[in-house]
């Protein structure tokens, strides 16, 4: 039987069709197999050395391996086992060692003790000094609260003309301004709220203004140093000044700017930023807030990569590089607690009970960092550095420990070291939904309902998870999710060739960058959050700029630079599957890629399992004739027997996008001849689709249980850290029909996804 492994390339499902999982151990089909193929697969079939070594695993149907069987078993005899005796062998080998669910019985997978991720580390340590400090508000408003005085210091702001939210700190006095009475010779101007960072990393700052300015992050307090100072005006000339600072996505930060003039001439003041993966721009309004917002405990420490080797990032690694690290980022922690020590701890210099206290604080810091009240041991130990070293030497003593502890950097080694049942018990449960939605701590709320054993149900946990969901630290989470999910971490260089694409620059890039995440977020925060919208819909979030260079007419009452909902003329589009963001990131410089549109859609998307090719070959544009389009290259590249075994489902996908050229224009011609996008497409169950464009793409997408899996498995992934069969066998299924019952809500299914991995008392499963 060597040809069933390389007929079919196993180039099927991921998963397959729940109504296959009912056990059917055919013992005519084990009989069979035992006589004609057991030679060359194994009893098991592990594969025979010299004969066929691959072992017999894949994810193809019961009905595409009988199909199989059929046509070309045992080989050079296929004569033997057809029709009736195929199915029995087929029947045997799918429920005995074939499929995921057999492989999950015979080798379970087990759940590997995972160390925080660096994600999970900035946000733990954020979320614990917050604790003490308070969170900030989730904003309903964007903007900042500007005030505007006649006078020409801050400190000497007599008379106040105007309160108001702006939407990006700025200010001309040479423009329509809207000020009144604004003195042109002195005035200032104040704002204050909180900065809402998209994503973590690098901001960069500058201001640009021939008069006086300050810019403070992260604190409201004028006695701490500015990020930017240039309050010092030079003579009236325009200078720019720029500095950068690591920030946390999901985590608002204070902010706070100074702007004076006075007897000046000129008088203006521009704030920009730059983001991670953005250009400089004035901040755009959705990511400010005219609130009351906490000093949050950035931790800037570098981290080495976190491993991503199953496709997905988790703390399965320990290195000397990641030992050193959470290290250094419990020292920066601890620096930044201890300059804050008193407040923290609600005491001061003169305060009698000051040692008490801290020790105090020192007791709850480290409960909430082990996700658990401390036994008796924990609490001496702490007692003992107060009664050894001075209230701060003590204090420093113990945040250190309590940040390299296992018990911090392995959020499950706490509950497990507290005896079996704590696994199960509430505090393993809030733990557990704080890793998964917040990539943190539990907080007080959580904290809370272990505390009153209202963490031990199904539907307690879900309630929990459902107010989580409505916390930005979640909405941080679920945005880097669906850029892993579309393989867009790995695609960060969308730049084209700037003769051929003219306009397409980084600006641009950045505008789709946005679009995209906010295409996504509104479909995923609606009432319905409908994972069928990600490709049902036409429209494509655009700005002006967008709208130009797709040639896109925006609805009359949409606002300069802000992004509204526009169908392209092509009235065309599909959803994810044909944003100009995708389709440019899944391109080469100068032409399209349907190889790579192709990979990427089945392997993600649809879920379609694909061996690595046979050997590696480069698309070389050189090799091929000038006039030949790429539908035509790729033909011809893939034409090899071994090549189509993959190609088969790749190339039809990539070519139903061929319509968009590298920047996601609408095109119908390619080198002068019309575009073909029509192919037969082999789906999972061995069926032959027509598929004529991105709708028909959609449709498999919409449609296709094995495109659900995918999500699911993506999805699952990103949250837990762990492979789902580790949670049993019935994992995807039970999960896959919840998320069919709730009409693909993609909401429930993170609610229902982190329940059913809740560390509940084990119940074994129904067989």
């Amino acid at each position: 039987m060597h040809r069933i492994v390389g007929g079919l390339c196993w180039a099927g499902l991921l998963v397959v069709s729940p109504s296959l999982l009912v056990a059917d151990v055919s013992p005519k089909g084990k009989a069979i197999y035992k006589e004609h193929c057991a030679s060359c697969h194994g009893k098991n079939g592990e594969g025979v050395a010299d004969e066929y070594d691959e072992a017999l695993v894949g994810t193809s149907s019961i009905e595409k391996l009988t199909r199989v069987i059929h046509k070309t078993m045992p080989e050079d005899e296929d004569e033997l086992v057809v029709n009736d005796d195929a199915k029995a062998v087929a029947q045997y080998i799918y429920h005995a060692f074939y499929s995921p669910e057999a492989q999950a019985k015979l080798k379970p997978v087990r759940r590997a003790l995972l160390r925080r991720t660096q994600h999970q580390h900035r946000h733990a340590i954020a979320d614990l000094v917050a604790s003490f400090r308070g969170h900030s508000p989730i904003p309903k408003q964007h903007g900042l609260t500007a005030n505007y005085f006649n006078a020409e210091k801050m400190n000497k702001q007599k008379k106040k003309l105007l309160e108001r939210i702006d939407p990006t700190p700025s200010f001309d006095l040479a423009s329509n301004h809207g000020v009144e009475k604004v003195n042109p010779k002195a005035f200032s101007i104040y704002w204050r709220g909180a900065l809402l960072p998209p994503e973590t990393g690098t901001y960069h700052f500058r201001i640009s203004t021939p008069n006086g300015a300050r810019l403070f992050l992260n604190t409201y307090d004028k006695k701490k140093t500015a990020l930017i100072d240039a309050w010092v005006s030079s003579k009236n000339k325009m200078r720019v000044t720029e500095k950068s600072t690591f920030l946390v996505g999901g985590h608002a930060v204070p902010l706070m700017i100074e702007y004076t003039s006075f007897q000046e001439k000129k008088s203006s003041i521009l704030i920009e930023w730059k983001p991670p993966h953005g250009i400089w721009e004035k901040i755009p309004q959705r990511f400010l807030a005219p609130i009351h917002a906490r000093e949050v405990a950035i931790i800037s420490t570098p981290f080495p990569a976190d491993d991503a080797s199953l496709g997905y990032e988790r703390g399965s690694t320990i290195s000397r590089q990641w030992n050193t690290a959470a290290a250094n980022a419990a020292i920066e922690a601890s620096s930044i607690i201890l300059a804050d020590l008193d407040r923290l701890a609600k005491t001061n210099l003169k305060d009698e009970q000051r040692t008490i206290k801290l020790a105090q604080f020192c007791e709850q810091f480290t409960e909430r960092a082990f996700g658990r009240p401390l036994t008796a041991g924990q609490k001496q130990r702490i007692q003992n550095l107060f009664k050894k070293h001075a209230p701060e030497g003590a204090s420093q003593r113990c945040l250190m420990l309590a940040l390299t502890s296992p018990h911090f950097l392995y959020p499950e080694l706490s509950h497990r070291n507290h005896g079996k049942q704590a696994e199960h018990d509430s505090w393993a449960i809030a733990t557990h939904l704080a890793v998964a939605i917040w990539d943190s701590v539990p907080d007080q709320q959580l904290r809370q309902a272990a505390a009153k054993g209202h963490l031990t149900n199904p539907q307690q946990i879900r309630v929990q998870a459902q107010r989580m969901l409505r916390d930005p630290r979640a909405h941080h989470k679920l945005q880097r999710f669906f850029h892993e999910w579309l393989n867009l971490s790995e695609k960060e260089d969308l730049r084209k060739d700037p003769k051929l694409f003219p306009g397409f620059d980084a600006r641009l890039i950045a505008d789709l960058r946005s679009s995209l995440n906010l295409f996504v977020a509104d479909i995923l925060w609606s009432d319905h959050s409908d994972y069928r919208k990600l490709f049902l819909t036409q429209e494509v979030h655009m700005n002006p700029r967008i709208a130009a260079f797709y040639k896109t007419k925006l609805p009359e009452d949409s606002k300069n630079d802000q992004f509204t909902p526009a169908a392209t003329p092509d009235r065309r589009r599909a959803g994810i599957l044909t944003h100009p963001y995708v389709l440019s990131a899944f391109s080469y410089h100068k032409q399209t890629s349907p190889i790579h549109r192709g990979v990427y859609l089945s392997r993600n998307v649809l879920g379609r399992f694909l061996k690595p090719p046979p050997k590696a070959t480069e698309f070389k544009d050189s090799d091929f004739k000038p006039n030949q389009t790429m539908r035509e290259k790729v033909t011809e590249l893939t034409k090899d027997h071994s090549c189509m075994a993959c190609h088969e489902i790749i190339n039809p996908i990539g070519f139903s996008l061929e319509n968009y050229d590298a920047v996601g224009r609408f095109r119908t011609r390619e080198k002068n001849k019309p575009i073909n996008t029509e192919s037969d497409y082999i789906t999972d169950d061995d069926r032959k689709v027509r598929i004529k464009g991105p709708q028909d793409l959609a449709r498999l997408a919409v449609e296709s249980p094995g495109a659900h899996r995918a999500f699911i498995k993506h999805l699952f992934h990103h949250l837990i850290q762990q492979p789902a069969p580790a949670y049993g066998y019935s994992t995807m299924d039970r999960l896959h029909k919840s998320f069919k019952t709730s009409k693909f809500n993609m909401r429930q299914l993170i609610v229902e996804i982190t329940t059913a991995t809740a560390p509940l008392p084990f119940t074994p499963e129904k067989k």
